[in-house]
Formats: structure tokens, sequence, C-alpha cells
């Protein structure tokens, strides 16, 4: 944690808050219906590698599904996962997005958690996103905690 283990809702100093600060930007670009399809209540919490355990599944998964976005959406949701896995190596960032497209791309769901939200400001500081190879869930309360599981076949 940047300034302490609490963090305030800008979560200032901390170099990994611009993770939560993408998906929230694709956030605001969501209509109505789609932001009640991917805000919900509270996340899966943290239950060591149980947190990013995959499923396999493509549709039923919590959230917004990619495919019921529009195109321009879901060009947004490719420039967070591009951005997000930015922190990697080159050839980590192809694979893992090589497994996400074989995977179906449209398959990805994105949540967004409202009742763990710091500040009560809507950004939020909970996501995830799940598909069937892949799952990332972002924690930012009440410091961030990041975790991510891509391979090849779930």
């Amino acid at each position: 944690a940047a300034d302490g283990f609490n963090e305030k809702a800008d979560h200032k100093g901390n170099a990994y808050w611009f993770q939560a600060k993408r998906p929230n930007e694709l956030f605001q670009a969501l209509d109505g219906k789609q932001r009640k399809a991917a805000l919900l209540g509270t996340s899966r919490g943290e239950r060591g590698t149980a947190t990013v355990k995959l499923t396999g599944k493509k549709e039923g998964l919590s959230g917004l599904r990619t495919a019921d976005m529009s195109k321009d959406q879901q060009g947004l949701m490719r420039g967070v996962m591009k951005d997000m896995l930015a922190l990697f190596r080159k050839k980590d960032v192809d694979e893992s997005m090589k497994y996400i497209e074989q995977s179906g791309f449209e398959n990805l769901h994105i949540a967004f958690y409202k009742n763990e939200n710091i500040g009560k400001d809507e950004v939020w500081d909970v996501w995830q996103v799940e598909g069937p190879s892949m799952l990332w869930y972002f924690r930012g309360k009440p410091h961030v905690h990041t975790w991510l599981n891509i391979r090849a076949k779930a």
C-alpha cells in the first residue's frame, strides 16, 4: 500500500491503481442495461488459488459478457486487457492474448462490485474479468491486490 494498509479512494501513490482506472473507463462507456449486468454486489473474495480457479465456462459467468457490448465497447475491452497485461514481457502478453482469443474474446465477462467501493465515488475498487481460459481478479480495498490465471485450455 502506498500510504498505509487502508488506502483512500484515490489510492494516492499506488503504482498499480491504473489497473482499476482502465476498467472503470470501460464502465463509463456502458449504457444503463449493460451497467446493471456488470455492477454486482459483493465479489468472490480471496480464497488462495481458488480465487482464480477457472471453470472453462463461456456463459453464465459473473458480469457483462463482451459479446453483449458494441464494437466500440469491445475495442475498449481489448484495450483494457492489453493495458493490464503491459506489465508483463511482450512474449508473455502475446501468448496470453493467444489463449484468450482461442477461447473467444467475446466470452470474457467483466464485473464490478459496488459493495466494496472505497469513498462511495463510483470508481469501482474491485472488479474481475473472467472467461473460459482466464480470470483476473483485482481488489483495491483496503489496498491493491491482483490475481491472474491464464492458460491454454480451461
